[in-house]
Formats: structure tokens, sequence, C-alpha cells
């Protein structure tokens, strides 16, 4: 009887296992693309916004000549990340909406949303020679409880005459306004609706240094040319 070396087997046999060594290795393969794939369509996208229609307030009455509107805040908020404080939690401590984003840093929404509405209904007023300086000091949404939470916005302005870095005048302006749902998006609404209302507590600031009339007023300063 003819015998049959174990070498021999195993060479008959070779042709098969490598056939369902690989639909093994491929059916691993695709199973882990399946999962990764489900896991990107599963993962929510990050969502971007603006502060909506606060860019497009109303003018609430005359105001300065401006020549320019700057917007500065520190390095923390010079981010687009939608940052938050838990207030009843960790009262020192800044985080962040992980699927959130503003569509740009906040300094740059605050200064479109101003220069709009400074320069609505009165296509002079941003035509002037004096600048307004914006720092932004806080704008954030704290949450007081799980279940609520408000804006907060605080700016400290400046308005900065045609012949040099001196203020005219200068003035702090705090906004708090209750956010309609203790969420990112409750947020938004919230901090669209502070950043209005600081918008128009500004240009009535100005149009208050327009009407004043002791001596040269500032609202005459503002019209002269810059030496």
């Amino acid at each position: 009887m003819a015998q049959v070396s174990q070498r021999t087997v195993w060479q008959s046999h070779a042709p098969l296992a490598r056939t369902v060594l690989a639909i093994v290795c491929c059916s691993a393969l695709a199973a882990c693309v399946s999962v990764d794939l489900a896991g990107k369509s599963a993962k929510e996208p990050i969502a971007h916004y603006d502060l909506g229609g606060a860019a497009t307030i109303a003018g609430a009455g005359g105001g300065i000549s401006l020549r320019s509107i700057d917007v500065f805040a520190p390095s923390w908020l010079e981010t687009p990340a939608m940052q938050y404080r838990l207030a009843y939690a960790e009262a020192s401590r800044r985080s962040s909406f992980t699927e959130s984003r503003w569509a740009a840093p906040p300094p740059e929404l605050i200064q479109q949303v101003l220069r709009r509405s400074l320069s609505a209904g009165d296509a002079g007023a941003v035509a002037g020679n004096c600048r307004l300086v914006v720092d932004v000091d806080e704008f954030i949404q704290r949450f007081d409880s799980p279940q609520s939470s408000a804006a907060v916005v605080e700016l400290r302005v400046a308005l900065l005459g045609p012949r040099g870095e001196a203020p005219l005048a200068r003035r702090s302006f705090s906004v708090l306004r209750p956010a309609p749902t203790a969420d990112a998006r409750g947020g938004v609404a919230a901090l669209g609706n502070a950043t209005a209302d600081a918008a128009v507590a500004i240009r009535g600031w100005l149009g208050v240094l327009e009407g004043e009339r002791e001596g040269q007023s500032i609202a005459h300063r503002c019209r002269a040319a810059p030496s």
C-alpha cells in the first residue's frame, strides 16, 4: 500500500486552506469597515452658529460719526469654541460644547453686530474721525443649575479722538440674558439677544455724548479732521 506523507496531504489541501483564510480575513475587514462607517454616520456633525438676527437690529437713533469700530478680546475668547460655565458646580472652570462652534471668534461676531447697528438707518454713521474700541471681558453661557442658564456679555468701550489714543469717553456695559433652553442652542439665542442689547445701549450712549454742549462737544471733535 502506498504511503502518503504528511507533506503530501498538506500540499493537497493548501489551496483550500488559503481560500478559507482569505475569506476569513475579508470578512473581518468588512466587519471593521462596517463598524467604522456606522460610527461615523451615527456621530452628529459639528454645528456652526453666528449671532443671527442680532446682526440686523434696528438703530435706536442718532450717534457720533465713527471712522472705525474695533473689537478685541483675551486669548481664550479668540477662538470659535462655544464656551459655558457651570456656576453651580465649578464656577472657575470654562468648558466648551463638543458639537457646537461659533462660525467665527466672538470678537468678529460682536464687531459685525456693532457695525451694522451703529450704522443702521444712517448712511454717514460710520464716516467720522473717531474710533470706537471695544474690549470683550466676557462672552459665555452660564449655567446656574442643570435646568437654567443665561448669557453673560461684558464689554469695555472707549471712544478715541482723531488726534490721538487718549479716550474722549469710556464706559462699561454688562448684559445678562436668560437662555430659552439649557443647551447650546439656547445659549446661542441668549448671547445673540445680549449682544443686541449691548449694541443698543452703546448707540444710546453715543447719542448722549453727541448731545453734550459743554465747551467743544465730542461730536464736533469727531467730525474734525485729524491733524
